[in-house]
């Protein structure tokens, strides 16, 4: 049976929780956690969400203002399983290029969002979601291991804008997990790898 994705699962970890609680937090569910009838998303609503992969996944960020542009950064929150390790208790590294990209994905697609209702906003556009098709591709995506992944555990990972230049935009995302020292530390947050990617919309789903 599938895990629930909801932040009461990071409620019970310190350093997420303390990320949870910061003023004006805007979190929700990725919707790629939710299976479609296309497939789309299929791999990390289906595959990866099991008791053994990643049971339970939220996305976190700072409610924009009306004259913010863009969400400039997104922090996807997971808590991991044994599922899908390369060693024993580490994360396989093609997961955490997974994880990367999805990460910055879910930046992306909150901005997608967010562009689509402020058009409903202004009657240019209809419906609680973007219309299918609205997306980019990664065309380049580069990966810095730097420490292991510990599985079980929890993480978070932390997408942000570098640039954007017409259908293209480069954004940069950081895989964090805390190690802790005692029963009583929240642990030291360590950085475990880092990615940058080129992602580009294809030109007809530019509306």
């Amino acid at each position: 049976m599938a895990p629930e994705d909801s932040k009461t699962s990071f409620q019970r970890i310190p350093w997420a929780a303390s990320l949870l609680r910061k003023p004006n937090v805007v979190c929700r569910v990725p919707g790629s956690r939710h299976p479609k009838r296309s497939t789309e998303d299929s791999l990390f609503a289906e595959v990866l969400k099991t008791p053994r992969t990643i049971r339970s996944c939220i996305c976190i960020y700072q409610r924009p203002s009306e004259s913010d542009e863009k969400i400039e950064e997104v922090s996807t929150l997971m808590t991991l399983g044994e599922g899908m390790n390369g060693h024993p208790h580490i994360m396989h590294g093609g997961i955490v290029a997974s994880i990367l990209d999805e990460a910055m994905g879910v930046l992306q697609s909150a901005n997608h969002e967010r562009d689509h209702l402020l058009k409903v906003g202004k009657g240019l556009a209809q419906g609680e979601l973007p219309p299918h098709g609205i997306g980019t591709f990664t065309v380049e995506l580069k990966i810095k291991y730097l420490k292991p992944v510990r599985t079980p555990g929890s993480l978070v990972v932390t997408a942000k804008y570098v640039k954007r230049e017409g259908r293209k935009e480069w954004i940069y995302a950081e895989v964090k997990q805390h190690e802790s020292h005692g029963e009583d530390d929240d642990g030291e947050e360590v950085v475990c790898a880092t990615g940058e990617a080129l992602f580009i919309e294809p030109r007809a789903t530019r509306l």
